[in-house]
C-alpha cells in the first residue's frame, strides 16, 4: 500500500517524461486562422523551453491548480452527494460488503478516491492538467486533460481506460486479495480522474495560465491561495451544481467515451458565451467563458506578452459596472451588477475615467483590473458547486446504479431423490453436480449491445470461480439465460450460492461507451428436481 505523502521527486526522469508528452497546435490552425503565429510559436518554441526550465528547478510541491486539500474536499462532498444510492449499489449489486467503507489496504473506498485526489498531482502528471476548450489543447508540451484522462491502459496507470480494466478485475478475479487490491486501484483512478474535471473549474487551467509558484513565492494563482484557506462546504450549502444528464447520451467530438463531455462538450466555440451556461456545457466551456484567470484579463501587459493568450469572453466591452461606490466590474450573464456572484474584475488607478473607457483595450493607461479577494469569492461561488457536482457526474456515470442488473430467476438445481411419494430433498447419490441457472433482463434503455457475460460462483474459501463466458448480442429487453455446473463437493449443503455476474461491452443510455461494466450479485437457493 501507498502511504498518503508525496512521493519523493525524481526530477531528471520526470523532465524527460514531461517533454516527451506533446499535443501543440498543428500548422493547420494558422491557416484556419483559429491562432495567431505568435501563438503558434509560443506553444512550439518558446512555452516548451520554458515549461522543461521550470520543471527541472521545482520540486513535487510546484502549485498548478487548486489546492489538495481542496481536491480532497470537492472529492468528499462529490462522493457524498450521492453517497446513499452508491452505497446501496456497491453492497447490493457488487457484492462489496462495507460498500463505501471497505476496507482496502488501509484506506476504505472512500479514503482512496480522496487519496487518489492528491497523488494524481504527482510531478509530472501536472503537466497534462489543463484544457483549453477553444483551441482544444493542453499546456505547452502537455496533453490536454481530456486526453490525459482518456489514455489506453496501462500508459499513464490511473485513466479513465485504467479504473474499467481496475473495475472488471475486482468484480472477477479469483482470490479476495487481488479483488481487494483491484477494489482499491478502482477508486483511487476515480479519484484521479475526479481531479483532472475538477481542474476544469479553476480558470487558469481552461485559459493556459500556468502559475508556476514555489512556497507562495513566484506567479502564485490567486483563486488557488484564496482556496487554500477556506472551506469547500462553504461554497457548497445552498447545493452543488451538476450537467444535464443528456451531456453522457452524446457522442463527443474526439473522444470515443462521452464522459468527455464532462470536460467539453464543444457548445460554446468562442462568439456565444451564452451557450456555456446551461448544463450541456462542459466545465471547461463554462470556466472559460465566464472568468478571468490572474494574467488573461484583456489589456494587462500580462497578457499582450508572448507567454499569454487572450481570449474572447469576458471581453472588456460586456463588463458592467457594480452600483457606486463599488468598484467591481460585473458580467451580466451571471447575475445583476449587485450580485456579489457576477463580480468579474476589480477598477485600480483612476477609476472614473477606466470605467467611463471600459472599451479602451489598454487601460494600463488609466487604470487597471485586477482580480481580488471578492473577485475570486465570487469565482467560488459559481465554479466549487459545478466542480463537485460533474465530479458526482464521473461516480454516476461509472457505476450506472440507476441501471441495475435485476435477476428475474435464479436457483441452484440439484437433482433429488424420488421416495415412490415426492421429490425429497436428498441428493441423488448417482449426481455429483447441479446446475447453477441465472436468468435476467437488460434495462432496454441502456443501450447495451456487442456484449459478453461471465457468470462466476464463489467458494466458501472466497475463491471465484468462472462457470461461464458466453457472448450475446439480444437486445435490451430480452431475457438472457446464464448457466454453469458445480460439483457439490464444492459447496455447503443446502447453503446458498453466492454468484456473480459480469457484462462488459458497449452500453448507454445514448451514444455507447465502448467498455462499459454492469455487473450483480446474489444467493440463489437450492432447488431440488426429480425425474419421476
Amino acid at each position: 500500500m501507498e502511504a498518503l505523502t508525496y512521493p519523493e521527486c525524481q526530477v531528471s526522469k520526470d523532465v524527460k517524461i514531461a517533454l516527451s508528452y506533446n499535443s501543440n497546435p498543428p500548422i493547420s490552425q494558422i491557416i484556419s486562422g483559429r491562432i495567431s503565429f505568435s501563438t503558434f510559436i509560443f506553444h512550439w518554441v518558446y512555452r516548451p523551453l520554458f515549461l522543461g526550465l521550470i520543471i527541472s528547478l521545482f520540486s513535487c510541491q510546484t502549485v498548478w491548480a487548486f489546492e489538495i486539500n481542496t481536491h480532497k474536499q470537492l472529492t468528499d462532498k462529490a462522493i457524498e452527494s450521492i453517497e446513499s444510492q452508491l452505497n446501496t449499489y456497491l453492497i447490493d449489486n457488487l457484492g462489496l460488503e462495507g460498500g463505501l467503507n471497505e476496507q482496502l489496504g488501509g484506506l476504505n473506498a472512500i479514503g482512496w478516491m480522496i487519496a487518489g485526489s492528491d497523488f494524481e498531482d504527482n510531478v509530472p502528471r501536472f503537466n497534462n492538467h489543463f484544457h483549453d476548450p477553444i483551441s482544444d489543447t493542453g499546456l505547452g508540451l502537455g496533453e490536454s486533460a481530456i486526453d490525459w484522462s482518456l489514455r489506453p491502459i496501462g500508459e499513464q496507470e490511473w485513466s479513465w481506460n485504467d479504473a474499467r480494466e481496475y473495475y472488471f478485475k475486482a468484480l472477477t478475479s479469483e482470490t479476495k486479495d487481488e479483488r481487494d487490491e483491484n477494489w482499491r486501484k478502482t477508486f483511487r483512478a476515480l479519484g484521479q480522474v475526479m481531479h483532472l474535471l475538477q481542474d476544469q473549474a479553476s480558470p487558469a487551467h481552461v485559459r493556459n495560465d500556468p502559475h508556476l509558484s514555489q512556497f507562495g513565492l513566484g506567479d502564485v494563482d490567486g483563486l488557488h491561495d484564496f482556496m487554500f484557506m477556506r472551506d469547500v462546504a462553504t461554497y457548497v450549502g445552498l447545493g452543488i451544481i451538476g450537467p444535464d444528464p443528456s451531456i453522457l447520451e452524446d457522442a463527443h467530438q474526439t473522444q470515443p467515451v462521452p464522459i468527455a463531455n464532462l470536460f467539453d462538450h464543444n457548445q460554446y466555440t468562442g462568439p456565444n458565451p451564452n451557450a456555456s451556461l446551461g448544463g450541456q456545457a462542459g466545465l471547461a466551456e463554462y470556466t472559460n467563458a465566464n472568468f478571468f484567470s490572474d494574467d488573461t484579463i484583456p489589456g494587462q501587459i500580462a497578457t499582450d506578452s508572448l507567454f499569454f493568450q487572450t481570449y474572447a469572453h469576458p471581453s472588456l466591452a460586456e463588463l458592467v459596472p457594480a452600483p457606486v461606490p463599488s468598484p467591481y466590474l460585473t458580467v451580466a450573464r451571471l447575475g445583476s451588477a449587485a450580485f456579489p456572484g457576477a463580480r468579474a474584475a476589480k477598477i485600480t488607478g483612476n477609476q472614473a475615467v477606466a470605467t467611463f473607457l471600459l472599451t479602451n483595450t489598454n487601460l494600463d493607461l488609466l487604470g487597471q483590473l485586477q482580480l481580488d479577494d471578492a473577485v475570486y469569492d465570487a469565482q467560488a461561488q459559481n465554479l466549487i458547486p459545478r466542480a463537485v457536482g460533474y465530479s458526482a457526474a464521473v461516480l454516476d456515470y461509472f457505476f450506472r446504479p440507476q441501471f441495475p442488473l435485476e435477476p428475474s430467476s435464479h436457483e441452484f438445481q440439484v437433482l433429488g431423490t424420488f421416495d415412490g411419494t415426492g421429490c425429497t430433498m436428498v441428493p441423488d447419490p448417482g449426481s455429483d453436480s447441479g446446475s447453477l441457472d441465472v436468468r435476467f433482463t437488460i434495462p432496454s434503455n441502456l443501450n447495451f449491445g456487442d456484449r459478453t457475460g461471465f457468470l462466476y460462483y464463489e467458494k466458501t474459501d472466497g475463491t471465484r470461480v468462472l462457470l461461464g463466458e458466453e457472448r450475446t448480442d439480444l437486445p435490451s429487453g430480452q431475457v438472457l439465460f446464464f448457466s454453469g455446473s458445480i460439483l457439490r463437493s464444492e459447496l455447503v449443503m443446502d447453503q446458498p450460492v453466492r454468484w456473480y455476474l459480469v457484462l462488459k461491452g458497449k452500453a448507454g443510455p445514448g451514444e455507447q461507451e465502448e467498455e462499459a461494466i454492469l455487473a450483480n450479485t446474489d444467493e440463489a437457493s437450492w432447488d431440488y428436481v426429480c425425474l419421476s
